[in-house]
């Protein structure tokens, strides 16, 4: 049941983040996002990319937002509307257990008001599991683009750190604490330049039922662009709490070897030092991604996974590979499939299957 939950609450947010794009030399998350790193609402150029080489079937006019009914020139010229709802149907089988359910994951609204040089954006909604919406905002920032290349913002969300996928229970993301309803109280500044790509965030976490403690954080992250097909990086994250001290250094890749065939990739290594023990646990995390888009909208993929959260202890580790698959028949439709072969060693040595079918409509 945890699980389930889990993957629930971590497959939500961040939606629409697509780093594969770069396959067709979209290799900042400005060209389609309001966000400097990627995810949430869509810019009215993302929305027609969606038609035009994103989905299968569709139109110009259909990919716009609610279908172009907020169509409206000086309307447009500052605000943007968008929004997600989210279901996903979940299985897991072994030996000893078979269970499944349809679970909810996300309904809410984005908005982003643009004046000049600033930018607001707010996602207001959650989703609770008796299909009820909270109102609630979970994401919003303030931003200025002091220039071109370089913008700051400051709000609430999760800092940018390795790759910002919308699987958020990979191990690079959930395992090291980056999954949703972990947004943070923070402040970030970005230089997005033809090849370098430098971020840097403040932040402190804020208590909720995601987060167990209040941590203070210092990340960084440097990319480069090579022939505007392939991005590679390092990232670095400093993070004090009452209990522990960690830090995390991360590499990671993100390689369109033509407009068809891409890769992901990601290895983080952290090491913790906890106050009440004085012992330092050192781990590894790791993720891959192999995609390939057999027809216009229509993707193949294989995922791998790999962790070890503490090497003095062979009960951490966890394991896991499997085939899948992205559908995007339609602007405004995403569907996505995963089955998978697990083994978490602290439960047993025999690998488990599992499955999820992810619905997704935004507008």
């Amino acid at each position: 049941m945890k699980l389930i939950l889990l993957i629930a609450i971590s497959l939500t947010t961040k939606a629409y983040a697509f780093p594969e794009m770069i396959r067709h030399h979209y290799v900042n998350c400005t060209a389609c996002h309001f966000s400097p790193s990627g995810g949430g609402l869509l810019t009215p150029y993302g929305r027609t990319i969606s038609s035009e080489v994103l989905s299968t079937w569709g139109t110009e006019k259909e990919a716009r937002s609610f279908y172009g009914a907020l169509d409206n020139e000086k309307l447009n010229q500052w605000l943007q509307v968008g929004g997600n709802v989210r279901a996903l149907q979940f299985h897991h089988e072994s030996a000893t257990v078979k269970e499944g359910r349809t679970i909810p994951m996300q309904a809410g609204i984005e908005l982003a008001v643009t004046v000049g040089k600033w930018t607001v954006d707010l996602f207001y909604g959650k989703l609770n599991s008796d299909w009820k919406v909270e109102p609630i905002a979970t994401r919003y920032y303030i931003m200025y683009q002091i220039l071109d290349e370089l913008t700051v913002r400051a709000g609430r969300f999760i800092p940018v750190f390795g790759l910002n996928i919308p699987q958020h229970t990979m191990v690079t993301r959930a395992n090291l604490g980056f999954n949703q309803g972990t947004e943070r109280d923070a402040l970030e500044g970005m230089w997005s330049g033809e090849k370098w790509n430098f971020v840097s965030t403040v932040s402190k976490s804020v208590r909720s039922a995601s987060v167990s403690e209040v941590e203070t954080a210092m990340t960084a992250q440097l990319n480069y662009t090579i022939a505007d097909s392939y991005r590679v990086g390092a990232s670095y994250w400093l993070g004090t709490s009452d209990t522990q001290n960690r830090q995390i250094l991360g590499l990671h890749a993100v390689l369109g070897f033509t407009e068809k065939l891409y890769i992901l990739a990601e290895a983080d290594y952290q090491n913790r030092h906890q106050a009440t023990t004085q012992k330092t646990q050192y781990g590894l995390y790791q993720f891959s991604k192999y995609g390939y888009e057999f027809y216009k909208g229509i993707h193949a993929q294989f995922v791998q996974e790999y962790s070890q959260s503490d090497f003095s202890n062979e009960k951490s580790k966890f394991e896991s590979y499997g085939p899948g698959f992205l559908f995007y028949p339609r602007p405004h439709f995403e569907f996505e499939g995963l089955y998978t072969k697990k083994k978490i060693s602290i439960v047993g040595d025999d690998f488990e299957d599992y499955a999820y079918l992810m619905m997704h409509y935004y507008f």
